[in-house]
């Protein structure tokens, strides 16, 4: 190697190491070797999904409290993205590239979504209580976008209400008890999400837009997709159902179901079809999402492509793992090989005594290439 440059490793190599390091900074530093490394590296993707740490364990069912965002790679390193609003220290919501935060975890009296690349700040009625809140669009993007929040109701039940911009208040979108809400995946106008049965809910979100109408959306339940998906095992003993996510992917929606035990294949991806008996038919199983990888498990569920988020895998799914595994932080399924690659829990969080665990996907839908965080990146 002495006779010969830096700069004449192969493009294949260089890709390949770069693709062993575990932080921005390290990639960062590779891609600015010489012109040959920076041509056969990309740029880390600085908009990357992350984690939202939380401290608290409290069932998921209300807001946490301290929280973190991290990056889903062994290390689990840190990112800063600015100091949010003050007074508004609980995170219960993360969707389209918001932080939704509340002044307090069992009784808030105050709502803002927060965006950390702009610092802008929207206020919105609270309701209280209040679990988790999903947007249906970026509202910096979209004029049309929808809110929607979870209650609780029972022990283990919620209900979901609906804001829309310029709304005095929220409105029932769905009072019947739904199981607690990891998911809700919006598409053409819908929202659609499981419920404590394990039933599909399907909200027409179009309906109720007339000031003179009904201003709650028409909800449909399809029955029961738990059921369907048990009766597609094969194998001699039944396998039980770890959990059922719906992502809205390139056009169209998945459903993700994730099972337990030793089944040939721990996780699977189908197209679900309505049947005009409100059944679900789960008739085509994906086996290759092209570029697309799916982020689920908690939060804002959602599929990026590889091509534009060069940090992840592609036909990946991306599932943050239950709370009270500690052993694992995040399990990536190839749904090619149908191997799975787990990322040990971070030794930093397991060592505090306060309970991090992973609570929700959060993904930034803008670069942050600017110099400040180029600069950041090299301390």
């Amino acid at each position: 190697m002495a006779s010969r440059s830096w700069s004449s490793l192969p493009a294949d190599l260089v890709n390949e190491i770069s693709g062993r390091l575990s932080s921005d900074a390290d990639l960062l530093h590779i891609h600015q070797v010489c012109p040959h490394w920076r041509a056969s590296t990309s740029l880390p993707a600085a908009y990357r999904p992350w984690v939202v740490a939380g401290r608290a364990l409290r069932s998921g069912l209300i807001p946490i409290g301290d929280y973190s965002l991290r990056l889903p790679r062994r290390g689990a390193q840190r990112m800063e993205v600015g100091a949010p609003p003050v007074g508004f220290p609980y995170c219960c919501g993360t969707s389209r590239g918001w932080l939704a935060l509340a002044d307090d975890d069992r009784s808030p009296t105050r709502l803002v979504l927060w965006e950390p690349l702009s610092n802008t700040e929207i206020a919105l009625p609270c309701p209280s209580p209040l679990t988790r809140i999903f947007f249906s669009d970026d509202p910096l993007i979209s004029s049309n976008w929808i809110a929607v929040a979870t209650q609780l109701k029972g022990l283990i039940g919620q209900t979901t209400l609906l804001w829309r911009p310029g709304d005095a208040d929220w409105t029932m979108m769905y009072e019947e008890g739904t199981f607690e809400i990891d998911t809700i995946a919006f598409l053409e106008g819908k929202a659609y999400y499981i419920d404590i049965q394990r039933n599909v809910v399907i909200c027409d979100l179009n309906t109720g837009t007339d000031s003179s109408a009904d201003p709650s959306p028409k909800c449909t339940r399809i029955f029961n997709v738990c059921s369907v998906v048990r009766r597609l095992c094969r194998c001699d003993r039944l396998h039980l159902v770890r959990g059922a996510h719906l992502v809205a992917c390139n056009g169209e929606l998945l459903l993700v179901v994730l099972r337990l035990g030793s089944h040939p294949s721990l996780v699977e991806v189908y197209k679900p079809e309505w049947t005009l008996d409100l059944h679900v038919e789960l008739r085509d199983r994906v086996m290759d999402l092209g570029d697309y990888s799916l982020f689920v498990g908690g939060g804002d569920t959602f599929a990026l492509s590889a091509k534009e988020f060069p940090s992840i895998k592609r036909n990946c799914i991306y599932y943050i793992d239950e709370p009270c595994n500690q052993k694992y932080w995040i399990s990536v399924f190839h749904l090619g090989s149908n191997d799975m690659e787990e990322i040990p829990y971070p030794e930093e969080l397991k060592q505090d005594k306060t309970n991090w665990t992973p609570y929700a996907w959060f993904c930034l839908r803008k670069p942050l290439r600017s110099n400040d965080f180029e600069a950041s990146l090299r301390e």
